[in-house]
């Protein structure tokens, strides 16, 4: 057990090892207790708290700004003249994946329609504005501003890997770089760490897991019960311990690209039924009403009104972005060796905003032009049915359903494998000691963060909802809003003390 343990950080380790197996158990022996609990923080969090969220975007936004056109842009993440590690396809996929799991080609699809009713500003709901609104919107959420949140992480992460050298690359060893030995703050920043992943990861598995289960049970006519849950976790778990346990180069990268392809071919096959010109048309009135109304979403809380949205959608969001800074930040930091800050800055938001937004362009178009034309009554579904049914029509409208509707859940399947393995990948990195960048975690130590990720997922479907999901996220996302404070300090400190 000794020889095993060498190399971990058993007290970041052990702990979260234990609190996971603590929430696991009281999740799935208290489902019901669970579920009012769980609904209780998200309001709390949601229109208590909310405003902290709507501040570190804002903050955030005026830092990325300043750092990417200062001269502190042009440093090379690695040595002077050193080229990029990866090709800009291959870090482009591989970022990309594991920062939006397979719940981007599900809200692509469900979130536009959910904005029909449920809408911003006070917008008459179903009104033509209100459908302008909803293709907008989620795009507002999922774009740019999704991704300036790992942005920070990432390029200090990286400055201290491939720039510095350091053994340890935590978000802990970041935050206090200031101080000469890592007291209990690094310690409980990485334990922070380790919840932060498990909650954003335990809300896309919760989400993406329900609909598979859906898709496969009406293709392969088979009952869609807590068996087929059950195989559906254990395909993912086959997976991506496969990919974790091969590596970065030959798991991750190989699982990444193969994605991206598949991905694009689903956008294309619906883009061609929707009419590109149509998708174009769409497109164009979006990014002007996303540039009208930018500023005033980045700070809307809708004090007054109390119609929710904010909180309901935007909170939940920014929530769920910063659980994810950990693994973004540590994952992108660790494939962008040869990259000047500047580059890894506009790379993380310029490709990952560009996939996202034409995600949802495509998807969002065809599901609006359904409900506008009376093809089907999305609205209706979702309000009576939920999102597993309100796709489940989407997909039931396409040529070829049966092919289209697999193809659909292969993507699913993969997006949520390149997300869960790069996140294992993580985990093991926070939760070992002295680990250089060029160094891989103990395999063994990637695989049992896989099986807590299964497990933990498994846990929040019992008690279900989007509601249970969303707290998952916006609650672990909480500590991550300080965290964040802290990386920002530091790494202006990073920068401006270079030599």
């Amino acid at each position: 057990m000794k020889k095993i343990l060498n190399g971990i950080d058993k007290p970041v380790f052990l702990i979260s090892i234990a609190v996971s197996i603590i929430i696991i158990l009281v999740l799935f022996l208290a489902p019901d207790q669970s579920k009012v609990i769980v609904d209780q923080m998200l309001h709390f969090m949601e229109y208590d708290l909310g405003f902290l969220y709507v501040i570190v975007y804002v903050v955030l936004v005026a830092f990325l700004v300043w750092l990417s056109f200062s001269r502190y842009g042009k440093i090379v993440l690695g040595d002077a003249g050193e080229k990029p590690e990866y090709n800009d396809f291959s870090w482009m996929a591989m970022m990309f994946c594991t920062g939006i799991a397979s719940s981007l080609m599900i809200f692509s699809f469900i979130e536009p329609i959910s904005y029909l009713t449920s809408t911003p500003f006070g917008v008459e709901p179903q009104s033509i504005q209100a459908y302008e609104y909803a293709h907008m919107y989620g795009q507002f959420h999922w774009g740019p501003s999704a991704w300036l949140f790992y942005a920070p992480a990432a390029v200090a992460i990286a400055y201290q890997m491939h720039v510095k050298r350091r053994e340890s690359v935590r978000l802990g060893d970041i935050c206090t770089l200031t101080k000469k030995k890592k007291g209990w703050l690094s310690k409980v920043i990485d334990i922070f760490t380790v919840f932060a992943v498990l909650g954003g990861i335990g809300t896309s598995m919760g989400i993406s897991a329900p609909l598979i289960c859906r898709i496969i049970s009406k293709v392969f006519h088979i009952p869609n019960d807590e068996r087929l849950l059950t195989a559906v976790f254990l395909l993912w778990f086959a997976i991506f311990t496969t990919s974790v346990w091969r590596g970065l180069d030959k798991g991750i990268k190989i699982l990444s690209d193969i994605n991206i392809y598949i991905a694009i071919l689903f956008i294309v096959v619906i883009m061609l039924l929707t009419g590109p010109g149509r998708v174009i048309d769409v497109e164009l009135n979006s990014i002007g009403l996303y540039v009208d109304e930018f500023f005033r979403m980045s700070t809307y809380t809708d004090p007054f009104g109390k119609s929710g949205f904010p909180q309901q959608w935007t909170i939940f969001y920014w929530g769920w972005w910063l659980s994810y800074i950990p693994i973004m930040g540590l994952f992108t930091a660790r494939i962008s060796r040869g990259r000047t800050i500047r580059q890894v800055i506009f790379g993380m938001i310029g490709y990952g905003s560009l996939g996202c937004i034409l995600s949802f362009s495509v998807l969002g178009c065809y599901a609006l032009d359904l409900q506008m034309s009376g093809k089907a009554d999305l609205v209706g579904i979702l309000q009576t049915q939920g999102n597993e049914a309100a796709v489940m029509a989407i997909l039931e409208t396409l040529p070829f359903t049966d092919i289209l509707s697999l193809l659909f859940c292969v993507v699913a399947i993969i997006f949520m494998a390149t997300t869960i393995d790069s996140s294992a990948f993580i985990l093991a990195s926070v939760t070992s000691r002295n680990l250089r960048g060029d160094q891989e975690p103990a395999r063994w130590n990637r695989v049992v963060w896989s099986v807590v990720f299964v497990v933990f997922a498994l846990s929040l479907t019992r008690i279900g909802g989007l509601e249970t999901m969303q707290t998952a996220s916006v609650l672990t996302g909480l500590p991550m809003i300080f965290i964040c404070f802290l990386v920002l300090y530091a790494l202006r400190r990073m920068v401006k003390d270079r030599k």
